[in-house]
């Protein structure tokens, strides 16, 4: 029995017809119309909405930004943290990519009920310690758990990474996180959460010269549901517009505290010839060009700032700062 024609189907005949197209092209697209279905896979379900993971990709490309400065600062090098991506996958896939053994910690949410798990990979976790214990950054060549003391080392910067957190975080809500506990071997995790929980993964990449590494950033999405509907990029611009905080003005008050600046006061200066400066011995005295009662010049950084009077204060040697100078900007 032949098949009977709906009335789209006629509908579309007659206009293929009248245009000079053929009935053929329209069969094709309405066969290309019904295959655009999308693939959902049953098993691990999307808990997170496009909207809340492009609001999380700017939250935290926020704190690789002001990340990267305060390691830069701890470490007394160049350090670059840059987001690689933001992932929704089940906490089992989460699990099982992470080395054996790793740094992995476990980070209280509150005031969320719940936590998160931050890994540090052996090579970002050792080139740190050797960093911070002396040595140029060097990475291990055979992996090994971290020592207590090596822990220890690797506590300091994860406190500085939630000092970052809670500033990026400051326009959605504040968070106050704190280490529960520490552990290197992925799979005693296992069991925290159900195997098919899904969960929001950031990567960044943390480069320190030659040498780079990876920083893992979990959240469950239990832990998230509670403020699932603040994550909307919408609720997150008008917070963002709401005026500074006392508390998020004294967490920046207490960041710019922790900048280290040379400051030098410039006493005068001499001209030399080349064998008059190898000749140089210890006690030998230089006759500047300046006055003992003119004032001196101040530069902070690389930028003069200041003028001020030479003196003492408690028998050490002293500047008064008298008068401040324009910055470069204001002139």
């Amino acid at each position: 029995m032949a098949d009977i024609l709906s009335q789209s189907e006629i509908d579309a005949l007659l206009s293929a017809f009248a245009t000079g197209e053929s009935p053929t092209d329209v069969a094709a697209e309405e066969e290309e119309k019904v295959r655009q279905v999308k693939v959902y896979d049953f098993n691990h379900p999307d808990r997170f909405s496009k909207d809340q993971i492009r609001t999380m990709h700017q939250l935290h490309e926020h704190f690789a930004r002001i990340f990267s400065t305060s390691l830069s600062a701890f470490l007394r090098t160049i350090v670059e943290v840059k987001l690689v991506s933001v992932d929704q996958i089940s906490y089992e896939e989460f699990i099982r990519s992470i080395p054996n053994p790793t740094s992995l910690n476990i980070i209280n949410m509150d005031p969320l009920e719940g936590d998160a798990l931050m890994e540090l990979s052996p090579t970002l976790s050792f080139p740190v310690v050797d960093r911070l214990m002396g040595g140029q950054g060097q990475v291990f060549k055979k992996n090994r758990e971290l020592t207590e003391i090596e822990q220890t080392i690797i506590e300091k910067v994860l406190y500085r990474s939630f000092d970052c957190l809670h500033e990026a975080w400051a326009n959605v809500l504040p968070l106050n996180l704190s280490l529960e506990a520490s552990e290197t071997n992925p799979q005693l995790l296992m069991q925290r959460y159900l195997p098919s929980e899904m969960v929001i993964l950031m990567t960044f990449e943390v480069s320190m010269g030659d040498i780079s590494g990876t920083l893992s950033f979990c959240i469950p999405y239990p832990t998230l549901e509670p403020i699932a509907m603040q994550l909307s990029s919408t609720s997150w611009f008008s917070a963002a517009k709401k005026e500074l905080s006392e508390d998020h003005a004294e967490i920046l008050y207490k960041r710019l505290k922790r900048v280290n600046l040379p400051i030098i006061a410039y006493l005068g200066s001499a001209k030399l010839k080349i064998r008059e400066l190898l000749d140089l011995t210890e006690g030998d005295v230089l006759q500047l060009g300046q006055r003992i009662d003119e004032d001196l010049y101040v530069c902070v950084g690389k930028e003069y700032r200041y003028r001020g009077e030479a003196g003492t204060h408690r028998k050490k040697k002293a500047v008064k700062l008298k008068l401040i100078l324009p910055s470069k900007d204001e002139m």
